[in-house]
């Protein structure tokens, strides 16, 4: 029978620990705990699960901490969580039997879901009746490569937003999404443990851009990063070294697009909302934003025209739904 090795990086997460380990234990054969320096009782609670408990030495590096947990894997298969996610039960017979039944791929993919208590950009609706999370109103919804097999070589990339996917890309193993979700309460935390680790990210992000300056990936987070500081300016520098970069990285022209319209400048806003639409055809997120500008604009007609050319193509989205329905409202009142 197909063996995991849970494999986790802690420090200070004695809130959290416990559940997640109550939630997931079923699954795993072996718990490996990779420590930086709790000063609280996460390794108490550890020790309570019989996990091997490993001490690491910080260095400004989320994938070095994640690749020593790797290393003191044994078993056939690894699954990576952090301290403040859980799995619900019924999802671990779908883990187990992936890693019985593997065929052949190398990963699995499974749905994070970050719960979020107000509405932004991206967000998604929380209809579940799972007991721990079924009173958040929303999440942000992100794909990651959580359940491999072990001693293919594979390792984690990027100091901060650590991944695995670009190993498994290098050595063009494949792998599979799967119908498994890791309740994440990550952006739940208190004020001050959201600031300080928004502080020790930003830290992060800048050291690995200085490393790789031409990376499109870091200058894009750095990005992020500034508009989670309201310096638009900045950001639109870095935005723009992306796209110059990789103009097809991630909806990069439409990131710009949003800078502008945060500076009050809809005109170069609906400039890069057009690059984005022709670089991203298949996406009808650039359009439905591109069809948001010109509404607030007035030109209605124009953004209807927008939208049902969209709305032909993906007539089940919802956003494009609750946009046109405001369109034909205001033309109907002309």
């Amino acid at each position: 029978m197909a063996a995991i090795s849970l494999c986790m990086i802690t420090r200070d997460e004695e809130k959290y620990l416990a559940q997640c380990l109550n939630s997931v234990k079923e699954a795993a054969d072996e718990i490996i705990i990779v420590d930086s320096g709790s000063t609280d009782k996460t390794k108490e609670i550890a020790k309570k699960f019989n996990s091997k408990i490993f001490d690491f030495k910080w260095k400004d590096d989320f994938s070095a901490a994640r690749n020593e947990s790797l290393k003191h894997a044994a078993k056939e298969w690894v699954l990576v969580l952090d301290a403040d996610e859980i799995i619900e039960e019924k999802d671990l017979a779908k883990i187990k039997d992936a890693v019985k039944n593997p065929d052949d791929f190398a990963g699995f993919a499974l749905e994070q879901r970050s719960y979020i208590k107000d509405y932004f950009e991206g967000a998604v609706r929380n209809s579940s009746g799972f007991e721990p999370i079924k009173d958040y109103p929303f999440y942000i919804s992100n794909s990651l490569i959580r359940l491999f097999k072990n001693n293919l070589g594979l390792k984690f990339k990027n100091r901060v937003h650590e991944l695995v996917e670009d190993s498994i890309g290098e050595k063009k193993l494949k792998y599979k999404n799967m119908d498994v979700v890791l309740h994440h309460f990550g952006s739940l935390k208190d004020e001050k443990t959201i600031n300080e680790k928004t502080e020790d990210y930003s830290r992060i992000i800048l050291k690995q851009l200085e490393e790789e300056p031409e990376n499109p990936r870091y200058n894009y987070q750095a990005a992020r990063m500034c508009i989670g500081k309201n310096d638009f300016g900045k950001a639109l520098e870095y935005f723009q070294k992306t796209a110059k970069l990789n103009p097809n990285y991630k909806l990069v022209y439409s990131e710009i697009a949003k800078i502008h319209l945060r500076m009050n400048d809809s005109n170069r806003a609906i400039e890069y909302f057009k690059k984005s639409m022709n670089n991203n055809p298949d996406n009808p997120s650039p359009a439905n934003n591109l069809a948001v500008v010109y509404m607030s604009m007035g030109n209605f007609k124009k953004a209807k025209e927008i939208l049902e050319g969209q709305m032909k193509k993906n007539p089940e989205n919802e956003a494009l739904k609750y946009n046109y329905d405001e369109c034909m409202k205001n033309i109907e009142k002309e």
